[in-house]
């Protein structure tokens, strides 16, 4: 029997963080596959020990513990992270969000505003590109969606090198988080994947996902990274204090980073 239990988003860019517990019989971690939105409640109630979920998770709860040296992050274009426009992106007026990904959805107000100075009325919607932009002026499509939604005659933006462009910080996007303080045991084995080449998550990321094995190759190798270091650290701090400047959340509050330990022979 597993000795922590982690929540995980089924997405592809997750997949570099979760194979070798997937694929080992005598796993330390069992994973539990679900959407980003039922995470945090399994997590309450101890189903889970730590859960992959969007970076904003962590800056809005008090209390946060996350995952040294491990996140999902993008240093230029992410191509999963999209907005797509009728108009040119300062004339957007109303902004279709997401509704899988708050991360995201304040990423691209944070962008509009500091970038184009627009402040475009918001609603969510399931992720159907063409109904939202039946609606809204513009949309935000993530995930295995975005990386392949197409919208004829659309302008399109890349939120994962705006922020780059703008900034010159890499962008967080997920990290292994809790709301509870995180055992160092389990921080070092969700670090150990570190040790292994990107490319040996391709098997899994392929079967899983159903893409052909070019564009999971391109995906991972190209468009994220995985390593949480300085300039991350930097990255994501930035972005706490954006999320507040224009007032996207009341108050930030950045969390706890617990180091790996090994386990005691």
């Amino acid at each position: 029997m597993a000795k922590f239990r982690v929540g995980c988003v089924p997405y592809v860019n997750a997949a570099p963080l979760i194979w070798p517990f997937v694929e080992d019989e005598n796993r330390p971690i069992e994973v539990i596959f679900d959407v980003p939105s039922q995470l945090p409640a399994r997590h309450q109630t101890g189903e889970i020990d730590a859960m992959l979920v969007s970076s904003i998770d962590a800056l809005r709860t008090p209390g946060a513990h996350i995952v040294d040296k491990v996140c999902i992050g993008s240093n230029g274009p992410v191509e999963s992270v999209r907005l797509f426009s009728r108009v040119p992106f300062g004339m957007i007026q109303t902004l279709a969000l997401d509704q899988s990904s708050m991360t995201s959805n304040a990423l691209a107000q944070i962008i509009l505003r500091e970038g184009y100075g627009s402040r475009p009325n918001c609603m969510a919607f399931p992720p159907d590109l063409e109904v939202m932009l039946d609606v809204c002026d513009a949309a935000i499509i993530i995930g295995d969606n975005g990386l392949t939604a197409q919208s004829p005659g659309a302008r399109v933006l890349d939120l994962g090198q705006a922020w780059t462009d703008n900034y010159n910080l890499p962008f967080v996007w997920a990290l292994w988080t809790s709301h509870r303080p995180i055992d160092p045991e389990l921080a070092n084995l969700l670090q150990s994947v570190l040790n292994h080449p990107v490319e040996e998550s391709y098997p899994f990321a392929i079967k899983s996902s159903g893409w052909e094995p070019e564009l999971v190759a391109r995906y991972l190798t190209n468009c994220v990274q995985f390593q949480f270091g300085n300039e991350e650290q930097i990255g994501l701090q930035l972005y706490a204090s954006k999320l507040q400047q224009n007032a996207i959340v009341s108050e930030v509050f950045y969390p706890t980073i617990t180091e790996g330990t090994p386990a005691p022979n």
